[in-house]
């Protein structure tokens, strides 16, 4: 058959995801990268640190969702060929849900049975399952759980899916081009970053593959080191064993843990993870995506609750990734007005079976080998070089839109006298009432909306909110609120504490009260900290992402009895969040009321909360709280255990 594209809906257990807080999220963000040591070397090109950032302003906290699950249809795209089906899902990001070896009969990857969002992005939400492309940001992508610019075109009678947006904390943009040769095993994937700035800004790429966890399955990468970190420390390690374990068995490992591998330039670049039939996925990519990575959830109690949270029936998995930088501890300088393209593929790899329980350098020899002879190295150079001017650069047919904000970037590019961002790339349509188009024209930002419509942090609009705060908008708090939510994320806090003080003295409403109380905790100030959390979320009780937000400042804060007092006034659906309940537990145990605390963590069954980050550890530390007020303490539930660090 020739290659085709479909465009489709298709039923799937799915809790509602995409639906932002209302507040910005500038009260800083918890990732492991961001605080790591070193031990390395100083040729060690790891960039520990670089481009790290302290919130995800101007994105919105993705924190509105439960885990309960309805099917819905969802909007798919499939592109298929005799050999390959791949199926695509815009709305997370353009993940690659699925690919299925229609050959061999055989899923390539861990298809999640639920889509049901969970707090492991920057964002907050986050799906297990399929390919997960990553840009911009230490942390996953901002657009994980978010719909992207669809579009189709043609090349030689083959079709091409593209997808794309435009980034704005790196202020770049992104396009992915996918597309299945007629003849081909082979999904190939070209991907293109363009950085249009005058400065050099910070990159990160990391495509995030899934793969079913098996019980005698073997890693294969082309490298004698990685790149791993234990107690905050980043460290360099031999492999394929590490303190006596077999780290390629990836079933081995007993903790959650990262293997960065550290490939030589020279060597192919390519991942695979085997079953024992010697059957599985492979990746390989031109030879710009350097990284290689393995990702276990381990063999802990912690561990096991983790795998069953993330899904229904579908199983334990773990992820195997690529990426442009050697680790994810740190960004790779992106040169202005520059650049980066490059081909991932991902396919089948069949070897003996006899050879994957055997030595694992024969074993990586004929992996290497039997790549080399289906998809040469030099072919997939030469495929990105062709496939320039013939793909990357053409421009496509909109199926569906993505953001509004390259758009309105372009405008603003047009203010000042640039070229457009990527002129290939339709951006789409701005509604004419976008308060920013309507400060670069007009010199305001207009009056306060119900609900502020977005958020920006490029310098263009601070200096305008400066200046028309001073003009035209020197009675419009609404002005002043993001004048200060901008001085607050370069962290000027005394200017974004007189911002939100004029703000409020204008038109006091949830929005300000809850950016002043940011804005005072990150100060120290605990007094004003609780006041203004308190005033937020009885200005808007019915608002689960701003209550959350100010709940966790009194938390923080040690307000036990206020939170427990202001609890009283909300609506039962935003009093009984499972996140607000955990709060609340916590709160009862701190006032010594066992008796509330312990209903709130457990009535027919144990509370499930809905938003449990990756690493965080307060449901455990509430249950000791509370059991400590016991007189007969009971050991930690499996329900509430999260913790994949310790057997």
């Amino acid at each position: 058959m020739q290659t085709t594209i479909t465009f489709e809906k298709q039923w799937m257990r799915v809790s509602k995801w995409n639906e932002g807080a209302t507040v910005p999220f500038i009260s800083g963000i918890s990732i492991l990268q961001n605080s790591l040591e070193s031990q390395l070397v100083p040729d060690d090109k790891a960039n520990i640190g670089y481009g790290k950032v302290a919130t995800i302003y101007p994105y919105t906290e993705q924190n509105v969702y439960t885990r309960q699950l309805q099917e819905t249809e969802v909007e798919v795209v499939k592109l298929e060929n005799d050999f390959i089906c791949a199926l695509f899902i815009p709305s997370l990001g353009g993940r690659l849900w699925s690919l299925y070896d229609k050959v061999a009969k055989k899923e390539l990857l861990y298809v999640n049975d639920v889509i049901r969002p969970s707090n492991l992005a920057v964002r907050n939400a986050w799906v297990s399952g399929g390919v997960e492309w990553n840009i911009g940001v230490i942390g996953h992508s901002p657009f994980t759980c978010e719909q992207l610019f669809v579009g189709q075109l043609e090349v030689d009678g083959m079709p091409v899916l593209r997808m794309y947006e435009y980034e704005r904390i790196r202020k770049v943009t992104y396009q992915m081009d996918f597309f299945l040769p007629e003849d081909s095993r082979y999904l190939m994937c070209r991907m293109r970053i363009v950085n249009p700035n005058k400065e050099v800004v910070p990159m990160y790429w990391w495509s995030n593959i899934a793969v079913n966890e098996q019980e005698k399955g073997r890693l294969v990468v082309e490298a004698e080191s990685a790149y791993t970190n234990a107690d905050n420390v980043v460290y360099k390690v031999e492999v394929p064993k590490v303190n006596g374990i077999d780290i390629t068995n990836p079933k081995e490992i007993p903790i959650s843990v990262d293997y960065f591998f550290d490939i030589d330039e020279n060597k192919r670049k390519y991942i695979t993870y085997l079953n024992e039939e010697g059957y599985g996925l492979i990746q390989t990519s031109t030879s710009r995506l350097e990284g290689r990575k393995l990702f276990v959830w381990g063999q802990t109690r912690g561990s096991q609750r983790w795998q069953q949270y993330l899904n229904e029936q579908a199983g334990p998995y773990i992820e195997i990734q690529a990426g442009l930088a050697k680790t994810q501890y740190g960004c790779l300088p992106m040169p202005e007005e520059s650049e980066w393209e490059w081909i991932e593929a991902y396919g089948p790899m069949q070897v003996d079976k006899e050879t994957v329980q055997g030595d694992w350098y024969q074993l990586r020899e004929l992996v290497t080998r039997e790549l080399e002879s289906r998809l040469p190295a030099e072919m997939l150079e030469k495929c990105l070089s062709e496939t320039r001017e013939s793909i990357a650069l053409k421009p496509a047919q909109v199926i569906k839109e993505g953001g509004i904000f390259g758009a309105v970037e372009n405008r603003r590019r047009e203010s000042k006298g640039l070229t457009p961002l990527s002129s290939h790339l339709d951006f789409g349509h701005i509604p004419v009432d976008n308060q920013w188009i309507k400060l670069l024209k007009e010199g305001t930002i207009g009056a306060w909306p119900e609900v502020p419509g977005s958020y920006m942090i490029d310098d263009t609009y601070y200096e305008l909110l400066q200046d028309v705060v001073q003009n035209k908008d020197l009675l419009n708090g609404y002005a002043w609120y993001h004048l200060g939510l901008n001085h607050l994320v370069r962290q000027k806090i005394d200017e974004a504490i007189d911002c939100f003080k004029e703000s409020l003295r204008l038109e006091a409403n949830a929005f300000n009260s809850h950016a002043l109380a940011v804005a005072w905790n990150l100060k120290g100030d605990q007094a004003q900290t609780v006041t203004y959390s308190l005033k937020a979320i009885l200005r808007r009780q019915d608002d689960i992402g701003l209550v959350k937000s100010c709940m966790s400042l009194l938390v923080q804060n040690e307000a036990y009895t206020e939170l427990i007092e202001v609890s009283e006034y909300l609506p039962e659906e935003v009093k009984h969040n499972t996140r607000i309940s955990l709060y609340r537990a916590y709160a009862y145990a701190q006032c010594k009321n066992v008796n509330k605390a312990r209903r709130l963590i457990y009535k027919n069954s144990y509370i499930e909360v809905d938003d449990i980050r990756e690493g965080e550890l307060f449901a455990a530390v509430v249950w000791d709280r509370i059991q400590a007020l016991e007189e007969v303490p009971q050991e930690l539930p499996f329900e509430l255990d999260f913790n994949a660090l310790f057997v």
